[in-house]
């Protein structure tokens, strides 16, 4: 059941608009409550040594803050005229810190978080952003919304990546509440070994509660993450299901990895569980 659903309210995509559209949507077809979080960034202080070091006075620092305020309560009139509609089931609040910190544990009391994809260059791609964050801490699942994605519904034809491990479980339980009420779901695997042991398994469950699924092997691939990026393209998918995984997150970091591949560039949304 998705009862609280928790949208990140951050303007810097320049696509906020189309997940508040998002949001709404959701919040009507699942009967949930919206609460709207944006996060203030720290005051920055300057660096400097020997006489270029600055004296950096309260004034400055309140005059960041004061700034921040003001972009947060722009943010709110947004985030309220866009969900009007729902109101008294709309809540807004705001904290100061971290967004890749603060906002999973804020979703920790919420059954749904709505996050901005953040395709990441250079040295920023080193470090997980809010997204991948939310799955690696697991609690709650994460509905990544494309960078220019659409205002339409989500999640009536949808792909499930499954490979048998315990994040795939928990990223198909969790996606349940779509599944139930989707046109058509389908259940891949790649490899003949990978996952195909539990995708009999794993089907008979969604039967079980109701959910007729489309069974898929396919060949395994080089590339997981852009395969069934592929192949939700070809399905004509609007939502693609799959659970967090990497033997290490060094190792997800160094060499890539299927999840961080898939949440940096799909053109669809993405539900990621850890």
């Amino acid at each position: 059941m998705i009862r609280i659903l928790l949208v990140h309210v951050d303007d810097g995509d320049g696509h906020l608009d189309d997940r508040l559209a998002a949001a709404r949507l959701l919040a009507r077809r699942f009967d949930a409550l919206v609460v709207g979080l944006h996060v203030m960034p720290l005051p920055l202080l300057p660096v400097g040594y020997g006489e270029a070091a600055a004296y950096v006075g309260p004034e400055i620092l309140e005059a960041q803050r004061e700034a921040a305020r003001e972009r947060a309560r722009r943010l709110e009139a947004r985030f309220r005229e866009a969900l009007a509609d729902l109101v008294p089931e709309i809540r807004f609040e705001v904290l100061e810190g971290e967004p890749r910190l603060l906002v999973p544990e804020r979703a920790r009391v919420a059954d749904l978080v709505l996050v901005a994809q953040t395709p990441a260059h250079g040295l920023d791609a080193l470090e997980p952003d809010v997204a991948e964050h939310l799955a690696m801490e697991g609690v709650v699942p994460a509905l990544v919304m494309p960078a220019g994605g659409g205002r339409g519904e989500v999640g009536h034809r949808v792909l499930v990546g499954w490979n048998g491990s315990r994040q795939a479980a928990r990223a198909l339980h969790a996606a349940r509440p779509f599944l139930a009420t989707a046109r058509e779901v389908r259940l891949v695997t790649l490899g003949e070994d990978a996952g195909a042991a539990g995708l009999e398994d794993a089907a008979l469950w969604l039967r079980r509660h109701g959910i007729e699924p489309v069974v898929e092997r396919r060949p395994a691939a080089d590339r997981p993450g852009a395969r069934l990026l592929e192949l939700a393209r070809e399905a004509g998918a609007d939502l693609l299901v799959i659970g967090a995984y990497g033997h290490s997150r060094l190792r997800e970091l160094v060499l890539g990895g299927a999840t961080r591949h898939i949440l940096q560039h799909a053109d669809l949304p993405v539900l990621v569980s850890g």
